[in-house]
């Protein structure tokens, strides 16, 4: 009871911290709205040292990695598999369109009922952990059933705490879904940069084949000799060239959104001028400033699963291994606060040029003038999307085990795991595709969080009908704070 007080305490202080969105633009003079910048190359230096790693990459792959996989595929010409690759291929067809096809129409359920959906999401969380809770007990793990317990309360008084919250959050997501829908082709964008991170992936896999295979000979003795410097900049450019990509497509999304909302009739049709001029400006001058928050994230990454593997290993000592947990806990915490800075740093790369460090300094002023219910709303967002991946997924599963059934050759090389295979298979990429569409709304949704702290006048006079409904949902959350 005491906990939900203070939870109700504390929302009241952010209610009262909470600016309109008028007053936003310079509440005490120390704020003024963000200016486009000119063009200009920012963070070069980043974007230089990606492009090297990234040769460099290719290098290795070239001169170690392929003689590496002929090798391999030498030694193993006579193994004989049953499973038809052929069947696989056509599965995959059918659960991606099938996958394209939930996903689109997802898009416009959520358009329809967003308040509705959000609420369904938080009791999902609720009844989820309330089963975990009760199977808990079930099995006789008493100590999972206390901490199912704890879980349970606290999903109890979040959804107490955020309830009134989500008029607001739902016009969020209604106008970040009209955006999407407006501009169509930022979805193909979005999907041929996955593309792209699918090759680079077998790039990089064909490298890391060949810096495994490299031997040594010491007096005659060859044994494999993979240091931990190599492992540490694999892993670097792996992770720092799919952070690349994914804020890559955030960039380009805030810059779409951006200019739908100040200038429409730039950003209205499946091929507009505003999706064309943010993936140049993405790919060109912003693109150094994107290469260094990922490069940030890519290197507590890269040390997080250097820790882990450490932690794996048999040898560590009671003290040694408590140590490594603690430097994992600390540096999950610090993955999770930069990840999230750099989400709402790159709107301001996308809407304005700014470069990263820039960028960084709007986002913090941002925050302090606006108050941190961006959090709270951008979290009922992000479950209500992720339960969406979920049900996708699941309808790619079913998807799965019709193939299953009306299609048996294509799996009967798994022999009685064909069922679960065909289920899992679907399964993970009915999750892939709809988290690369949603994750679009995402960043849509946060743009708009943005932009309507930013220029509400523009919204009012571009979008009325939009621009009401969220000014209504503001008025239901902070009635005595909205300033309307």
């Amino acid at each position: 009871i005491s906990l939900i007080h203070t939870m109700a305490s504390e929302e009241d202080n952010v209610g009262q911290s909470l600016l309109p969105p008028e007053n936003v633009d310079n509440p005490d003079g120390e704020w003024t709205k963000g200016e486009p910048q000119p063009a200009a190359c920012r963070d070069a230096w980043a974007a230089i040292l990606f492009y090297a790693q990234f040769i460099a990459i290719a290098v290795v792959a070239g001169v170690l990695g392929v003689p590496a996989v002929k090798e391999f595929d030498e030694n193993n010409a006579d193994d004989v598999t049953d499973v038809d690759y052929t069947g696989l291929i056509y599965a995959t067809l059918v659960a991606g369109v099938s996958s394209f096809a939930f996903s689109a129409v997802s898009l416009f359920v959520m358009s329809m009922c967003p308040k509705f959906l959000i609420q369904i999401s938080l009791l999902f969380s609720l009844a989820a952990s309330a089963i975990v809770m009760v199977y808990s007990f079930m099995i006789g793990s008493i100590g999972g059933g206390i901490i199912g317990i704890i879980f349970f309360l606290i999903s109890c008084c979040y959804a107490w705490a955020v309830w009134r919250r989500i008029p607001f959050a739902a016009a969020n997501l209604n106008t970040g879904l009209t955006a999407v829908k407006k501009n169509w082709g930022v979805v193909l964008v979005a999907y041929v940069v996955t593309v792209v991170s699918f090759f680079y992936s077998v790039l990089w896999m064909t490298a890391l084949a060949g810096v495994y295979n490299k031997e040594e000979c010491v007096n005659g003795v060859c044994s494999s000799n993979v240091s931990w410097a190599y492992l540490f900049f694999m892993l670097l450019a792996l992770f720092w060239t799919e952070q690349v990509l994914q804020n890559t497509v955030h960039v380009i999304i805030a810059g779409v959104v951006g200019t739908w909302w100040f200038s429409p009739e730039e950003a209205s049709s499946c091929c507009s001028k505003g999706i064309m001029d943010s993936f140049i400006r993405a790919t060109t001058t912003s693109f150094g400033s994107i290469c260094f928050g990922s490069l940030l994230v890519a290197i507590i990454e890269t040390l997080k699963t250097l820790v882990q593997s450490a932690r794996a290993d048999d040898d560590n000592g009671g003290c040694a291994a408590f140590l490594l947990c603690l430097v994992e806990c600390l540096l999950n915490c610090l993955e999770g606060i930069l990840e999230y800075f750099n989400k709402f740093a790159y709107i301001y790369v996308g809407l304005y040029g700014y470069s990263y460090l820039e960028a960084g300094k709007n986002v913090f002023t941002l925050f302090q003038q606006k108050g941190w219910t961006v959090i709270i709303n951008d979290d009922l967002v992000s479950n209500t999307l992720s339960l969406f991946c979920l049900v996708i997924g699941l309808l790619a599963g079913a998807v799965g085990l019709i193939m299953n059934e009306t299609n048996p050759s294509w799996f009967e090389g798994f022999q009685e795991a064909g069922m679960g295979v065909a289920f899992g298979f679907s399964f993970l990429i009915g999750i892939v595709i709809s988290s690369i569409m949603l994750s679009l709304v995402d960043s849509s949704v946060n743009t708009v969080v943005v932009c309507f702290a930013e220029g509400p006048a523009e919204f009012e006079q571009n979008h009325p009908k939009l621009s009401s409904e969220m000014r209504e949902a503001w008025m239901k959350v902070y009635p005595s704070e909205c300033g309307f």
